[in-house]
């Protein structure tokens, strides 16, 4: 939330490829920019890759989002998870009606709800 609120005004919020490539598939977005945001976002991934690595060391798992669950289910929840975000992104961000101050916190919280472990471990 705080990043979109920080940089939206500059790039759009546009952390995620499949963002870019959304709003790119939904005329919101010019393809021919889309090429420069993709390599940017590969850049930026990579050395946060390389900042973790460098500071935290050899640590495999540090920060890791780790299923409890099998593959399958895994990948339907991330499936299922992943429509949710870029539905709210696209909604917040492309309708009209919708309040452009109040996206970020849309967006946020959909993160947030995103990222909690509703499966309990054993």
């Amino acid at each position: 939330m705080a990043m979109v609120y920080a940089v939206g005004h500059i790039s759009g919020a546009h952390f995620n490829a499949a963002v870019t490539l959304a709003f790119a598939l939904t005329r919101h977005f010019p393809w021919p920019r889309a090429a420069g945001y993709w390599l940017a976002q590969f850049v930026g991934a990579v050395t946060a890759a390389a900042v973790l690595r460098g500071s935290l060391g050899d640590i495999a798992q540090v920060g890791a989002t780790l299923p409890s669950a099998s593959q399958g289910q895994s990948f339907l929840w991330e499936l299922v998870m992943t429509f949710f975000l870029m539905f709210v992104i696209m909604a917040v961000a492309t309708d009209t009606r919708a309040v452009g101050e109040a996206a970020a916190i849309a967006i946020g919280g959909t993160i947030g709800l995103d990222a909690l472990d509703w499966q309990s471990r054993p």
